[in-house]
This record gives structure tokens, C-alpha cells and sequence, in this order.
């Protein structure tokens, strides 16, 4: 690694744990940007993590401040293990020098010392502003470790405007510390639609994402919204629901109810997976409550398929008039946005919109942006 100061490469630490593990929203936003940071050639980034992770990146070096053992997933030895390294574990072994951390899932570590300098990403401020849709495990980790990160953050980088617009009304941080750069577009979702091959299914499906959280994306009222649309009857009865989500089946069987006719729970979609099942489908379904980005919803786009999402949070900026924005709150709403993308005319005004949007989500441009923070703010 380089020494600080020097005119060359920024020299960045990241604690990078999380591509250890099953990607989602974070996990996705951290690979993809190390790997678009490596290639500009103006980094050297240290990926700091509890295992080895494979990432074989130019100016990139992985290095093991500690091993994770043998806990229970979701133990309270696992939490209490995962809280001393992310917070001061991760960062033994650093520079000598003063050094430059990253926090792309949205924290710092309490070991930072006084002459180091560190840049946040902030994905959202669901937790704070819609507290009632988190567990209460997440929130008050988040209560707990924030204000840190408040305090401590030389940069921060919000993922959207909505977001830096709550940093600032919601969190009291100065807009002049705030720099708002999009997340990119995987490949994989800008590959020419011959390429994926959408499979042919029986039926025609809406795709929908359940994620982690099925307050959170809503999908109660979607599913009522979907079933209430289909029993309309007519071309209607043929049309599925595809929700992808581990948490669905927890869901369910906790509750002890049937999955409405038509529902069809996928579990956990492999990234592989994901553009195919985009393409294949009749439309993508984004009603949630809460977005600090979005990102399905330029997947989609990019994927040829219609979008109805929000209108709340973050996910009419990301759509940029590309999709059908409903009333996450009214099933009503969200029925007929259902209604209204599956006429053939509108659907095919969808795609061609959706297409022109994605032009704009770049993973160089982002890591661009990126590295423009880092020089602002490099020790």
C-alpha cells in the first residue's frame, strides 16, 4: 500500500465482510463499485474482511484482521462478534499512517483515530423515518451506531437525492458535506435482450420483490391488490405473481396462511438468475414504502420490462417518469397501476422510456464521483 499524502492512487480501507455473505442491495452497491474503483487505476483499496473473498482486483488487496468462528447465525454471540469487529476489529493490522475508510454499508468503526479521514455512504433513512417497518434488532443498531457516523463522516455520499434531502432535514448534516452519486448497472441486467434468452413460462407472471422485508416492500397490499385484480377475470386469470424473498415463507408459515392462487413464492434469486426472470415477465411490481435508491427498478428497465413502483421515497427520482407511479398505501392504487401496465400500448411505452432512463446509471461514472470525494478528503 501506498504511504499518504503522496500525489498518486488514493489508498482506501473498506471493511468488505459483507461480500462474504448473500448479496443483496448493500452487498451489490459495495461489489460493484470496488470493482469499477479498481479499474479506474486511481485507487488502492484495502478490503478488509472476516474471510478470504476472491476479489483478484487490480490495486486491490484482501487482508484478515480476524477470523470469524462458529456461531449461531442470529445468536447473541454472533451479533456481539459481528459488533466488535465492524467496529474495532476490522481496522487492527491498518497503515501506521493516517488513513482514508469508506463506509459503504452506512457506518464507521469506532477505532478510527483522530487523524484519520472517512467518507459514509448513506442508503437510506427508512429506520429513522419509517421506524415501524424495521425489526427492532435493525433499529436500534442503527439508533445506537449512527450518531457516530454523524459526527465522525468528513464526506458523505447519498446514493439519491431524496436521500441526501433527509440527511440534511432529518439527520441536521450540512448539504455542503453531501455528495449524491447514483449507483451503476450491473452487465449482466445491459446484456442485448438475445443474449439472456427469457425463458418461456406457462403462464404470464408480474415479478415482484419481497426482499428481506415484507413491510417494508409492501407485500401484503400487493398481494391483495394482485388477487383483487385477477378475480376481475378475463386474459387476468392466466397472469401469476412471482415474489422473490426468503422472508415470504417465513411469513406465511408464522401465520399460518395459504399463499393466495396465483402467488408463486421463488425464494432467493441467484444474480444469475435475475435478468431472465426480468425479461420473462409481463411487468416488474415496486410498490414498497420506502426507497433510499431502487435499484430493481432500473434492472428492470434495463431488462426491456415495465415498471410500476411509488410514489413515495426515493423511487419517482430513480424512475424518472420511465414508470407507473402508485400510492404504495392504497390497494386501490396499486390495482390499477397493475391495470394500467398490462395494456399493450402502455407497456410498450414503458420499455422504450425505461431504456432511455438506464442510460444514466453507470458504475465508472459512480466510481468517478467516488474517487473525486476521496482527493477532497484524502489524509
Amino acid at each position: 500500500m501506498m504511504s499518504a499524502g503522496t500525489a498518486g492512487p488514493v489508498e482506501v480501507l473498506v471493511n468488505a465482510r459483507h461480500l462474504a455473505g448473500t448479496h443483496t442491495g448493500i452487498e451489490v452497491y459495495m461489489a460493484r463499485l470496488i470493482e469499477a474503483l479498481a479499474l479506474t487505476g486511481q485507487v488502492r483499496l484495502m478490503a478488509l474482511s472476516w474471510e478470504p473473498l476472491g476479489l483478484e482486483l487490480p490495486g486491490v488487496e484482501e487482508r484478515l484482521p480476524a477470523r470469524r468462528p462458529t456461531l449461531r447465525p442470529g445468536s447473541i454471540a454472533a451479533t456481539l462478534w459481528k459488533l466488535w469487529f465492524d467496529q474495532w476489529r476490522c481496522l487492527g493490522g491498518r497503515p501506521d499512517h493516517s488513513v482514508l475508510f469508506h463506509g459503504m454499508d452506512g457506518f464507521l468503526p469506532y477505532s478510527l483515530r483522530s487523524a484519520d479521514r472517512s467518507v459514509v455512504t448513506v442508503h437510506d433513512l427508512g429506520w429513522h423515518v419509517h421506524p415501524d417497518l424495521y425489526d427492532r434488532r435493525v433499529r436500534l443498531m442503527y439508533e445506537a451506531l449512527f450518531p457516530w457516523v454523524r459526527r465522525r463522516a468528513d464526506r458523505f455520499i447519498a446514493v439519491s437525492r431524496y436521500t441526501a434531502d433527509d440527511l440534511v432535514r432529518s439527520m441536521g448534516v450540512k448539504a455542503s458535506k453531501i455528495e449524491v452519486i447514483y449507483h451503476g448497472l450491473d452487465p449482466a441486467f445491459t446484456a442485448p435482450l438475445p443474449a439472456r434468452q427469457p425463458a418461456a413460462p406457462a403462464s404470464p407472471y408480474l415479478l415482484a420483490m419481497g426482499g428481506i422485508s415484507p413491510a417494508r416492500k409492501n407485500t401484503r397490499r400487493l398481494i391483495e391488490a394482485f388477487s383483487r385484480w385477477r378475480s376481475r377475470g378475463g386474459f387476468r386469470t392466466a397472469v401469476e405473481l412471482h415474489l422473490t424473498g426468503v422472508s415470504l415463507e417465513r411469513f406465511f408459515l408464522q401465520n399460518g396462511a395459504p399463499v393466495p392462487p396465483g402467488v408463486s413464492l421463488l425464494g432467493y434469486v441467484d444474480k444469475a438468475e435475475l435478468p431472465n426472470l426480468y425479461a420473462g415477465a409481463t411487468a416488474f411490481l415496486y410498490p414498497g414504502i420506502y426507497e433510499g435508491f431502487g435499484l430493481p427498478i432500473i434492472e428492470a428497465m434495463a431488462c426491456g420490462t415495465p415498471v410500476v413502483t411509488s410514489t413515495t421515497g426515493a423511487a419517482p427520482e430513480i424512475a424518472g417518469g420511465g414508470a407507473i407511479l402508485v400510492d404504495p398505501f392504497d390497494v386501490d392504487s396499486i390495482i390499477a397501476g397493475i391495470e394500467q401496465v398490462t395494456v399493450p400500448e402502455e407497456a410498450g411505452r414503458l420499455r422504450a422510456l425505461g431504456h432511455e432512463r438506464t442510460r444514466l446509471f453507470n458504475w465508472s461514472s459512480a466510481a468517478a464521483q467516488t474517487v473525486d470525494v476521496y482527493r477532497q478528503v484524502r489524509p
